[in-house]
């Protein structure tokens, strides 16, 4: 059988605290009831031992003024048993009544067997002589009579603001109970849903309560776990792509980088065979886009590995050249104006020079499609290397296309994210790669009507310029 944490708070704390709180009103009230009726039984035997000791003759208008003080009925009977004076109407039944109930009558005068019911009314009843001897009087009964109803008002009044308090604080208690109870058991079943969702896979955070107790650290708790969780989901995901995309294209790369090799080398060996050949052009035009070939693949067999495997002092207006020979072409095809800038100081940074090649290759083909697909404008890519003061180059690359889209903005960098229906989502993965393990930083932005990376690079031992040891 379940037993919630709600009902197992209820019914061991409101059990306790109901138990004491009715306890402590039956007791209480019992107590002020008695001491009630004890004050009431002397002040009422105090007006009866005022009159029986009196010395003063008992008129009618005596007792009708001690029965307005005291609440009672007074009767004085005489030796006949005749009734002399009486507070209240009696005919030949009430007095017979009233004798009887002088037989079974008890010590105590508030008490069951004291009770005569006279016209519907129960009074407490009793017979005392007169001890009080006025002059030329002879000895007299009194009957004194108290209403029952009378009695028990008194009881009533002083007993029902005791059990009215005990009510409420129970009421109160419960309430409190149930509040308290629902204070823990609702971000319990928060936690718990919360639990389910991670076992579902779904690392979202739940809002933390405003309380600074255990509950509150449990959530805060939790809320790292699933942010933790979620993260090492992500390069768990990642790392599984890359390394089926290893397992996959390796193969491939490795065999269209071969015969892209092969093709390469026949048109070299043709070139040498032929060095007049009026196509020599288109020749040295094929030969780059071999090579460009040959880059691409080589930039699929690289997945996953580090951007550099040694440093070393490089020029970036070389590296700039040898990319512009390898896309030129391209741009020239497709239409697309081409502009370069570069300081005329050599800038030198310390890297590996295919690893930064491969970069900027990746960034320009990157602007040219972008262009491309946005050529009503007029489509325009520039490359510019400039430098910083305090040490560090500057690589822009800017195109005239419309901008990556919002769902992708965010997560450029990302592998396998891309907004192009036939992109792979490495290259900007494999530009950000190359530019960490060179210590550097890459960023997206929108400057006017150009979309523009920058790439940031520290120069070579903290110049800005150095040697053309690359050209």
């Amino acid at each position: 059988m379940r037993w919630p944490i709600r009902v197992q708070l209820l019914l061991g704390i409101l059990s306790v605290v109901v138990f004491g709180i009715v306890a402590a009103t039956a007791v209480s009230a019992y107590l002020a009831v008695r001491a009630a009726t004890r004050q009431q039984s002397r002040d009422f035997h105090r007006v009866v031992r005022t009159l029986t000791e009196a010395t003063y003759p008992l008129s009618q208008t005596v007792l009708e003024h001690m029965s307005g003080l005291s609440g009672g009925e007074f009767v004085v009977l005489d030796r006949e048993r005749h009734v002399l004076y009486s507070t209240i109407p009696l005919d030949a039944d009430a007095l017979a009544a009233l004798t009887s109930a002088r037989e079974r009558s008890s010590p105590d005068l508030f008490s069951e067997a004291s009770v005569v019911r006279l016209e519907d009314r129960a009074y407490f009843s009793d017979e005392v002589p007169l001890l009080g001897k006025a002059r030329n009087e002879s000895p007299r009964q009194l009957i004194v009579l108290y209403p029952k109803d009378r009695w028990s008002s008194v009881a009533r009044r002083v007993a029902s603001p005791i059990l009215l308090a005990g009510a409420v604080t129970t009421l109160a208690a419960i309430l409190v109970s149930v509040v308290v109870a629902g204070r823990f058991v609702r971000p319990i079943r928060v936690l718990r849903n919360q639990a389910d969702s991670i076992a579902a896979g779904r690392f979202e955070p739940v809002a933390v309560p405003r309380r600074n107790d255990e509950i509150g650290d449990l959530t805060l708790a939790i809320n790292s776990m699933t942010e933790k969780l979620s993260r090492y989901e992500s390069e768990v995901r990642r790392s599984e792509r890359m390394r089926t995309l290893g397992q996959l294209g390796a193969g491939i790369a490795h065999q269209l980088r071969n015969s892209a090799t092969g093709a390469r080398m026949a048109v070299e060996l043709y070139k040498r065979e032929e060095p007049g050949s009026a196509d020599a052009e288109s020749l040295r035009m094929a030969l780059r886009q071999l090579q460009l070939m040959e880059s691409h693949l080589q930039r699929f067999l690289q997945v996953g590995q580090s951007g550099a495997a040694s440093h070393q002092p490089v020029v970036l207006q070389a590296v700039v050249e040898e990319v512009l020979g390898l896309v030129r072409p391209t741009c020239k095809h497709a239409g697309i104006e081409l502009t370069v800038a570069c300081p005329d100081d050599s800038v030198v940074v310390e890297g590996d020079r295919q690893s930064l090649v491969q970069l900027l290759i990746n960034l320009v083909l990157n602007a040219i499609d972008a262009a491309e697909r946005h050529a009503e404008s007029g489509p325009r890519v520039s490359i510019a290397l400039s430098t910083v003061d305090g040490g560090g180059a500057v690589l822009q690359v800017k195109d005239s296309g419309p901008g990556p889209a919002a769902a992708v903005a965010n997560e450029l960098f990302e592998p396998f994210v891309t907004d192009k229906p036939d992109g792979t989502g490495l290259g900007l993965y494999m530009a950000r790669q190359i530019v960490e393990a060179h210590h550097g930083s890459i960023c997206c932005e929108r400057e006017e009507d150009m979309t523009c990376f920058i790439v940031q690079l520290p120069t070579a031992r903290g110049d800005r310029h150095g040697p053309p040891t690359d050209r």
